[in-house]
């Protein structure tokens, strides 16, 4: 037994050198399931490994549970059961059926049962895109040809053709770094379109294949009116950029994006109505569950005819609900004692796996709100904060995120990192001593009951605002504001519905607020990372931006970045060399900003409960390396349901 153990902890170790050997590739790409480009690994170290620093030096706790079950279950199946797995859809007095509606509408819990997808995507085992609504697909020479399955329909009947693809393509306008690489999008059929891009980079079909904006949600008789118009922006309002080799929008262009966006937005169809592209469609929402039911215009029928997604409320009802035996399947956020219980009570027959998130959850800090606008208070804050003790609340599978702040998850820095580069970066672990001194270099001081005054006399108050119905978020935040409270700061923690939280991440009085920061789930590549900490990511709090680029002065050596370009740069190069140097510059940037704080990476428990549930064959209590077991939970389900690898049978 314990060679087996130490085998799977060895295999653990290993995951993320898979991860980066199949970030890269380049060439033609062709058909479904295959991914026919050479690779272009990430450099190893000098015997061979690219593992991550994450991975080999911070071991994150594998808790597994022993016993005789395998994933694979014999029988007949049993269509009359119905899957309990975990969703959020918020408040269901705003919950409604745009897929846009980031705050409201169908969320990355909820998207892969109601939408197909052109293909779905992993980098693991091996870099891979298996169609899905595809019949087939070729990349060669900056051209994408897609070719549409025949006969499909939406779940009014309707027929599913190009045009819809089309119109869902136009609708990305607004949410997708596709059209700053995307030359021409054209028609040739009722089944085929032609892709034409201005870069040969490896992340081109992540945008236009296995993206999350490619779940097919906009049927073009309900969104023409909106695609129609982001269309004549995208034909007259786009200019291109010799200098970084880049599509870029005028100002009005970006004017008019903004305003239809809006229009858009205001669409809230009731979630029953809405129609779908995927196995199942929404027959009834509280704010505890969603109903999904059989899609029966789908061109297969699913082996699982109808889903239950629960909503996890807080900590204490998601323990209640799975130890009253509510989930099939669920992957939620539970501390290490709570696992231990949950293991104890279900371990002759519990299944579970260890699935890689490219996750990392941290604290955005807003640079332009006092007193978060001082350097030295963002830095006090995260030397004041113990990553280690959070690992204690956090859930197993977690290990410690950068002490570094510095934007890129722990498992890729051994990978793509010159040797020695960590060490030019400014620490931020645990230490509240020079945490104290930062705040005295500013003319700060405890008052005598210990609390920190600035040089005014006045505490100010740092409100700290997470998902209260996530136990991830909120047993972190909490223990952060324990931590920053006991330091002396005035913290006002602030628990909030996902719903509520959503809009205040967004508001300019925000001031620390939790998030998946610099992830990389859909590219499994830095660019991401560095695209969401400086791009994407709404929650963050920088600066507004007046001109089209975004340039941030380094407040340590006041040096100038124009990420905007060096995020296209990322992007296309093909270079070794020059990604590192671009990499290593962006973490010093975010190293010296210290505008979030970085908290755990996650490898996501999954936890299945009911015995007679038949899953696609992997090795348990272990990370994953396998095609169906990565991502998000229900993304996972979806991938199996698409090739009838997920199903009951009867007892």
């Amino acid at each position: 037994m314990k060679r087996m153990k130490n085998m799977k902890r060895e295999r653990n170790r290993k995951v993320t050198a898979l991860l980066l050997a199949s970030a890269m590739t380049a060439g033609m790409l062709a058909g479904c399931g295959q991914d026919g480009g050479t690779q272009g690994n990430a450099p190893a170290s000098a015997d061979g490994d690219t593992s991550a620093q994450g991975a080999a030096e911070v071991s994150p706790n594998l808790q597994g549970v022993e016993n005789e079950l395998t994933m694979q279950v014999e029988g007949e199946v049993d269509s009359d059961k119905v899957l309990t797995t975990l969703i959020n859809c918020g408040d269901s007095l705003s919950f409604n059926g745009n897929p846009w509606d980031e705050a409201a509408g169908p969320n990355w819990s909820i998207k892969p049962f109601m939408y197909d997808t052109l293909a779905h995507f992993s980098p693991l085992p091996e870099r891979t895109f298996e169609c899905s609504l595809l019949e087939s697909y070729t990349y060669e020479d900056k051209v994408l040809t897609l070719k549409l399955l025949p006969d499909l329909k939406w779940s009014d009947g309707s027929v599913l053709d190009a045009e819809d693809v089309l119109t869902n393509y136009y609708c990305q306008l607004n949410y997708s770094s596709l059209w700053g690489y995307l030359d021409t999008i054209e028609k040739k059929d009722d089944l085929t379109l032609e892709l034409k891009f201005c870069s040969e980079s490896p992340l081109i079909l992540n945008l236009a294949l296995g993206g999350y904006q490619n779940f097919i949600c906009t049927p073009d008789e309900i969104y023409s009116k909106w695609a129609d118009q982001f269309k004549d922006i995208a034909d007259n309002e786009r200019y291109f950029d010799e200098e970084t080799n880049r599509w870029k929008y005028t100002d009005e262009g970006t004017a008019r994006i903004t305003e239809v966006n809006q229009d858009m937005l205001a669409y809230k169809p009731v979630p029953e109505d809405v129609v779908c592209s995927g196995p199942y469609v929404i027959s009834s929402h509280n704010t505890s569950e969603i109903m999904f039911s059989i899609n029966e215009q789908y061109r297969k029928k699913p082996l699982i005819t109808s889903i239950r997604g629960l909503n996890p409320g807080d900590s204490q009802a998601f323990l209640t609900a799975i130890l009253a035996g509510e989930y099939t399947i669920e992957n939620g956020g539970l501390n290490t004692d709570t696992s231990a219980q949950i293991d104890g009570k279900f371990g002759d027959t519990m299944r579970k796996v260890f699935v890689p998130e490219l996750s990392q959850i941290g604290y955005t800090m807003n640079t332009q709100i006092y007193p978060l606008d001082k350097l030295e208070v963002r830095q006090a804050i995260s030397k004041a904060i113990d990553r280690q003790s959070l690992l204690a609340v956090s859930e197993p599978g977690s290990f410690s995120g950068s002490a570094e702040n510095a934007g890129l998850i722990p498992s890729f820095e051994e990978g793509f990192l010159k040797e020695g580069f960590k060490d030019t970066l400014i620490s931020y672990s645990y230490d509240p001593e020079g945490a104290a001194q930062l705040l005295e270099s500013i003319g700060w001081s405890r008052d005598g009951s210990g609390k920190w005054v600035d040089e005014s006399g006045t505490a100010p108050a740092i409100t700290i605002a997470t998902i209260g119905t996530w136990p991830s978020f909120m047993m972190t935040g909490e223990a952060i504001a324990t931590m920053l409270t006991e330091f002396g700061l005035n913290i006002d923690f602030q628990p909030m519905d996902f719903g509520v939280w959503s809009t205040h991440a967004t508001s300019d009085e925000k001031m620390m607020v939790c998030t998946f920061v610099a992830g990389a789930p859909t590219y499994a590549y830095p660019w991401e990372c560095f695209n969401d900490l400086f791009n994407a990511n709404v929650r963050t709090g920088w600066q507004a931006f007046e001109g089209k680029d975004k340039i941030f002065t380094d407040p340590v050596t006041n040096e100038e970045y124009n990420t905007t370009e060096m995020l296209t740069e990322l992007f296309n190069t093909t270079d070794e060399a020059r990604r590192t140097e671009l990499i290593e510059d962006f973490m010093t940037l975010s190293n010296h900003l210290c505008g979030y704080v970085s908290v755990i990476e996650k490898t996501a428990p999954t936890r299945i409960y009911d015995t007679s549930l038949h899953l696609a064959e992997t090795e348990m209590n272990a990370v994953q390396a396998n095609y169906y077991y990565f991502g998000d939970l229900n993304t996972m389900i979806a991938k199996m349901l698409a090739d009838d690898l997920i199903y009951f049978v009867k007892e």
